[in-house]
Formats: C-alpha cells, structure tokens, sequence
C-alpha cells in the first residue's frame, strides 16, 4: 500500500445495497457478502454481513439499534489524506468497514483492518512542519475543504442517529436529536 494510493483501491466492490425498510430476515435472504443499508433519503445508516443479521429480531433495519454504524469515505481520498485527517478517530468507534462513497452513493466497502495495515506498515508519511520557522507563508496552498469521513451511529439513550467528523470517548459531542432534551451521545456496549 502507498500513501497515494485511493481508498477504493484495497477496498470490497462487491456489495449489496439494502433499504432500511428490510426486515433483518429479508435482508438475510438477499445477502450473500457485506451490505450497505440506506435511507430513504439516500443517506448511509451502516453496513451488514448475514452472520451479523442472525437473531436480530428488530423490525427493520431502521429499528436495530446494534446497527454497526457506516464511517462514510469518499472512495477517491488518497490513504495518507485519511490518515492525516481527524476522521481517523472514527476508527475508535470499533467498525470493522469503511463505506466508500462516490457521487453521493456508496460504491465498495473498505476493511478497516486494511487501515490499519496501512499504518502498521511504516509507509505512512510522519507528519512534518512543512512551513517551518523560516518559511513565508506563500510556501504553502490550501487546497479547500478536504470532505472528511462521517460516521452515522445510534445514541444509546434515544436511538437517534448521529453523524459524527470524529471522536473523542473522553468528551463525547451532544445527541443532534431535535426531539429530545440536550443530553451526551451516548454509545451501546
């Protein structure tokens, strides 16, 4: 693996898009390797294999609140731009897939085990001081807002489904849910 290289180069391309409406039996059915549930808006709620969905007893998708939450990736982030952003506290959130996404529609799934590699393998880049003390500030360009990872998980108290840029155990963000009083996001297990 290079730093250059896409995410979407070590990623899974085979998968299945299911619609949250699925019962947890009916998506067990159309399975055959790892799924991606949406929204009805189109939105990304997270992603399952068939061995995950035995025993689920939820009515939908939408409803299983053990749902393992999607990290969203756009699929042509370069793996050093990952490793380097503050979305790779996400990985803390314990997912075991990255889902990749491109035009707004997820197109593969990524292990993060495969990051994990990555990073293990001594060719990620150490972070430098690129200006440095005697650089001027024309020395460097901002390329723009770089679309970070999402993470959409459930909070355990309200089962409100958050959307999250990173994350820190030790100061968890508010729920965003408009229903309920402010309270922590708060995460199953």
């Amino acid at each position: 693996m290079r730093p250059t290289d896409p995410v979407a180069k070590h990623a899974d391309h085979d998968i299945a898009v299911l619609p949250a409406e699925l019962t947890p039996a009916e998506a067990r059915a159309l399975l055959t390797g790892v799924a991606v549930v949406v929204a009805d808006d189109g939105g990304v709620l997270g992603t399952v294999t068939a061995a995950e969905l035995s025993g689920v007893g939820a009515g939908t998708l939408a409803d299983w609140r053990e749902l393992p939450p999607a990290i969203e990736v756009d699929a042509d982030l370069a793996l050093v731009e990952l490793a380097n952003s503050p979305a790779v506290t996400l990985l803390l959130l314990g997912v075991p897939r990255l889902v990749l996404i491109r035009d707004g529609k997820p197109v593969a799934v990524l292990a993060v085990s495969r990051v994990a590699e990555y990073l293990a393998s001594g060719e990620h880049p150490l972070p430098g001081n690129e200006m440095g003390p005697m650089g001027a500030s024309a020395d460097g360009a901002l390329p723009g807002r770089i679309r970070l990872a999402a993470a959409h998980v459930a909070c355990a108290e309200c089962g409100h489904r958050n959307a999250l840029e990173y994350w820190n155990p030790r100061r968890p963000p508010r729920c965003a849910n408009p229903d309920r009083p402010p309270h922590d996001l708060t995460l199953e297990g």
